[in-house]
This record gives C-alpha cells, sequence and structure tokens, in this order.
C-alpha cells in the first residue's frame, strides 16, 4: 500500500516551467541553442515558456524598434519545436506580474543578460519567491550568433549589390 502512494505521488508531480524572455527579432543559431538548453536545464518533462518582448519595450531599452512586429515574433518562437508556450509580455514592463502569471520554477537569462539577471534575482528576493536563476552560457561562439550581426550582414549584402 505504502509503494502504490508512493508511486501515486510521483504520477502527481507537478511539471517544472522554465521562463525565458526575450526580442526574439530574426531567429539565429544562438535564440534556438539558448532555448534548448534553457528547456533543458529544467528536466526531463520541464515545459518551456517565452515571454517575448513588446515593441515599445524593445524601444525604451535598446532605442529602437525591432524589424518584427511582436505579433509576428511571438507567432515565430511559438512555432519551434522545444517551446512550450510562447506570449508576448505586459504592455508596461512588469517583471512581478509575469512571475505572478506563469510561476516559473526557473527563469533562464542569456549570456549577455547580466542586468536582466540581477533584475530578476532582485523581484524573487524581495517578494520571498522560490524560483532558481540560471545564466545561460555562449552557445554559438562564432557565426550569426546576435540579430545585430544578422542585420548587419543584410544591410553590408545590399549595400554591395
Amino acid at each position: 500500500m505504502e509503494f502504490q502512494a508512493h508511486r501515486l505521488r510521483i504520477g502527481l508531480a507537478r511539471r517544472k516551467i522554465v521562463l525565458a524572455t526575450g526580442v526574439f527579432d530574426i531567429l539565429h543559431p544562438g535564440h534556438l541553442r539558448f532555448l534548448e538548453q534553457s528547456k533543458k536545464r529544467g528536466g526531463p518533462r520541464a515545459r518551456l515558456v517565452i515571454v517575448v518582448a513588446r515593441d515599445n519595450t524593445v524601444l525604451q531599452r535598446k532605442g529602437r524598434k525591432p524589424i518584427l512586429a511582436e505579433n509576428e515574433r511571438r507567432e515565430v518562437v511559438a512555432a519551434l519545436r522545444v517551446v512550450d508556450k510562447a506570449i508576448l509580455g505586459h504592455k508596461k514592463l512588469d517583471l512581478i506580474g509575469i512571475l505572478r502569471e506563469i510561476r516559473p520554477d526557473m527563469v533562464c537569462v542569456g549570456y549577455d543578460q547580466n542586468d536582466i539577471k540581477s533584475s530578476v534575482e532582485k523581484v524573487i528576493k524581495q517578494e520571498g519567491l522560490e524560483i532558481r536563476v540560471v545564466q545561460i552560457r555562449k552557445l554559438v561562439p562564432k557565426g550569426l550568433n546576435s540579430s545585430t550581426k544578422v542585420k548587419n550582414r543584410i544591410a553590408r549584402s545590399w549595400a554591395s549589390s
């Protein structure tokens, strides 16, 4: 009887939820590796939820709008096999609101997102949440591993034609 109760508890265990965020403007191999590693860090049955930054958030943070509109970027990210769900961020940047809405076990950030990592850790500590923050290392060391590099290559290609 005790063994059956233990098996029942294991079977009802909640799948871990991994949260990752980003702009995802012009997808490239670095994005794919980041998402794959994020899901992997959550364990074998983890669910990967992606929050795609709103156009206005990108404009505020980077000083320019993305090439693809927010709904297009969300749609492309949602179509990736590794992604279980992709949503748009809140209209106003609201980290605690997203954490409360998604209730992740883990938040993964990119190798170059130290400021975002610090912000997430600060909010988690202030709110007393039990969420692990993991920084994924750079996985595509060469080539077109950033949207800016892709855009620059396109611009150079068009300029030389």
